[in-house]
């Protein structure tokens, strides 16, 4: 029973699959049409496993040098090396990547072209290791063949110059150091021997006792300058203390007068206070001091008072004459700090007269050192400058790209295949919501869920050629007319003890067919032999008198029930054997004071005894209360419901609303039923079967030509 359900879910929800899945393969066809060409091709390197010019290193005898310089890389940090940033903006440089806008792409935009870029055919570029082997694969993709070739072979050549500057790295870092070293030595040699011929000439031409007199004289010079400068310390000291102290003694209450001068927000602060004051002593003679504007004085005098106070801590830090003082201060401590230095430098001095010979000494054994580094780092680099020359890449480019034939994407086939699957899945999961979130009720076993009365039968839905909605010209085999047949068999046997012969319809809401079952049911009444009359009660929305060409609304119902005209008069004919319509006749003013009237609960007593069934159209109960009104005056009442438009809730509140008003409704009969999708397929088919004719003119799937049963309100 699960897969019946689900079955006839997915019949009712077709036409969302179908179009999903045309959608969908609509759109991936177009996608492969009209997307870009992208072409892919690539490119092969191997990545050797020793390096040969390390054994030639060794021949030359640099096997030290070239001990320190084999490449450790694995080929994970090749792969990541090949795709920095420099190596792809180099690659982007030489062939001037562009987009649309003429600017330069991005390493990241080259590297990850992401869904739209892939789809826009942006150039990319992806290096991998082909499994089992020593091999790199730098895949390129781009919007032309030719293009995408190049960006594969230049990010391979880039690739390995970068390999091969790295590898050199090492010895052009050693040769920079080296060549850097001769400069120093090459100058600490120059400077030895300048200092040696400036010693020289020194010792030859200086006078060493006039030199200490000179050294002694201002030694004296500098002792007795640092002892006045530490006087003039200590007094600078004294003055700032006092400075401070006479700050110190500075208050909210006693300002100075050179601070009031000074500071001008001190003085606006100090007359405010002075004012709120005597404006309280004011106060004070006529308020208490709890009185509020005494509160609220005291409050403003010491929030003046604090802000004094803040302007004062101000003033007191920006003091023209303490800046003044702090500065001299430190200038004296700068000064002695200098007087002090040259102190030291001039007693030092005094230690390099006896070592004048010693120290010439020296400075010969310093410029030989010199000479001997500096002919050993010339060495050096001239070995270091051949085993750079030797070092290469150990990256081999062993397959160059080739312009591709055929694009790589979008493919027309995939792309309808995935579009054939995305759909039908897309489309299942919104039948399935769909389905899920409908609430309205399609069988009469979800009706019976909902409202325990008896089910006088199923309408199915039809649909019938031309403008007609009435079956009187249909076949007595034809399956509309059996169902018919059979909700009046229901309504026979529906009370055996009182024959119901004024029957009521009714609906929750318009447009769910009671209308046309209202008519059609008096024509299979009036295919029995009996004689049958149709009264239009919905006198809001008339509909009867559309079913026929020789019914007319110009006079009716209301007419009859304000006295205008009788019955006779107003009852006419329909062309079909045994059946008379009332129609319902000029919209009135209150149609509900005429339908509460007791003239019409007598009209239809009286049609009663006149016809065999007489078939009141009433109009949707939930919308107006005219159906319970007539449904209390009538011997029975059919309530229709819509199959797979009437929801559950409008159900559930027509049932209440006739619990409320004591009234219960002779039976119930579900129209417009989708035999395929409603799960009775195989009740039709049989039935068309044994009924020995089939019927071209009847569409359960609803896509036949005419008119839809149930069509009126």
């Amino acid at each position: 029973m699960e897969l019946l359900t689900l079955y006839n879910a997915l019949l009712r929800r077709k036409w969302i699959i179908i179009q999903s899945v045309v959608l969908f393969t609509l759109a991936g066809v177009l996608l492969a049409l009209l997307l870009p060409k992208n072409f892919r091709t690539s490119s092969r390197v191997l990545v050797s496993t020793s390096d040969s010019s390390l054994s030639i290193l060794n021949d030359l005898g640099l096997g030290e040098i070239a001990a320190g310089l084999s490449n450790t890389d694995d080929i994970e940090n090749k792969i990541s090396l090949a795709t920095t940033r420099p190596v792809l903006d180099e690659v982007i440089w030489r062939l001037q990547l562009r987009d649309d806008a003429g600017k330069l792409y991005s390493s990241d935009e080259l590297l990850v072209a992401g869904t739209f870029g892939e789809l826009e055919a942006k150039p990319n570029i992806s290096v991998t290791q082909q499994q089992g082997t020593d091999l790199l694969v730098f895949e390129a993709m781009a919007g032309d063949p030719e293009e995408a070739r190049l960006l594969a072979d230049t990010t391979v050549d880039v690739a390995i110059s970068a390999s091969q500057q790295r590898a050199r790295q090492d010895t052009r870092n050693a040769r920079l150091f080296i060549e850097e070293q001769l400069v120093v030595v090459r100058s600490e040699f120059d400077r030895a021997l300048q200092q040696i011929a400036d010693a020289q000439a020194r010792q030859q031409v200086i006078d060493l006792d006039s030199e200490l007199k000179a050294a002694i004289a201002r030694l004296s010079e500098l002792m007795l300058a640092y002892e006045d400068n530490t006087a003039a310390i200590e007094e600078t000291r004294a003055k700032l203390a006092k400075q401070r102290a006479y700050q110190g003694r500075e208050s909210v209450t006693q300002v100075a007068a050179t601070t009031t001068a000074q500071n001008h927000e001190v003085a606006q602060l100090q007359d405010r206070l002075a004012d709120l004051r005597q404006e309280r002593d004011q106060e004070l003679t006529q308020k208490t001091p709890e009185h509020p504007d005494i509160k609220e004085l005291d409050t403003l005098i010491a929030q003046t008072e604090k802000d004094l106070g803040t302007a004062l801590q101000s003033q007191h830090v920006m003091d023209p004459g303490v800046q003044a003082l702090e500065s001299q201060l430190a200038g004296l401590v700068q000064k002695g700090v200098a007087i002090d230095q040259s102190m030291q430098q001039t007693t030092a001095e005094f230690g390099t007269y006896p070592d004048k010979i010693r120290q010439m000494t020296q400075l010969k054994m310093a410029a030989d050192a010199a000479e001997t580094v500096y002919k050993s780092l010339e060495e050096q680099n001239y070995q270091i400058g051949v085993a750079e020359s030797m070092l290469v890449s150990d990256m081999q480019l062993v397959e160059p790209a080739l312009v591709p034939d055929r694009q790589y994407s979008p493919k027309l086939l995939v792309n309808t295949i995935l579009g054939l699957l995305a759909g039908g899945v897309f489309g299942l999961g919104l039948a399935f919501l769909f389905e899920y979130v409908d609430d309205t009720v399609r069988t009469p076993e979800e009706l019976g869920l909902v409202w325990e009365i008896p089910k006088l039968g199923v309408v199915p839905k039809f649909k019938l050629t031309g403008e007609s909605r009435v079956i009187d010209h249909l076949a007595t085999t034809h399956p509309i007319a059996e169902a018919y047949r059979t909700i009046r068999n229901g309504l026979m046997y529906a009370s055996l003890d009182k024959p119901l012969r004024l029957i009521a319809v009714t609906s929750a809401v318009p447009n769910e067919g009671k209308s046309t079952f209202t008519i059609n049911m008096g024509i299979s009444f009036a295919s029995e032999g009996k004689h049958v009359l149709i009264v239009d009660c919905d006198l809001r929305r008339p509909t009867q008198h559309r079913n026929f060409p020789t019914v007319s609304n110009h006079r009716g119902l209301t007419d009859v029930l304000t006295g205008k005209i009788t019955v006779a008069e107003a009852v006419q004919e329909t062309g079909v054997a045994n059946l008379a319509i009332l129609s319902s006749g000029p919209t009135p003013a209150d149609p509900a004071r005429l339908i509460e009237s007791l003239r019409l609960r007598q009209l239809l007593l009286d049609l009663r005894k006149q016809y065999d069934v007489v078939i009141v159209d009433t109009p949707p109960c939930l919308v107006v209360n005219d159906s319970i009104v007539i449904g209390r005056a009538v011997d029975g009442l059919i309530v229709v419901v819509e199959s797979g438009s009437t929801s559950r809730k409008l159900v559930a509140e027509m049932r209440n609303r006739f619990d409320a008003s004591g009234l219960e409704p002779t039976g119930i009969v579900l129209n417009k039923l989708d035999f395929v999708t409603g799960g009775y397929g195989y009740y039709y088919k049989a039935y068309r079967r044994y009924g020995g004719e089939e019927h071209p003119q009847m569409r359960t799937d609803g896509l036949g030509g005419g008119t839809e049963s149930g069509g009126a309100a």
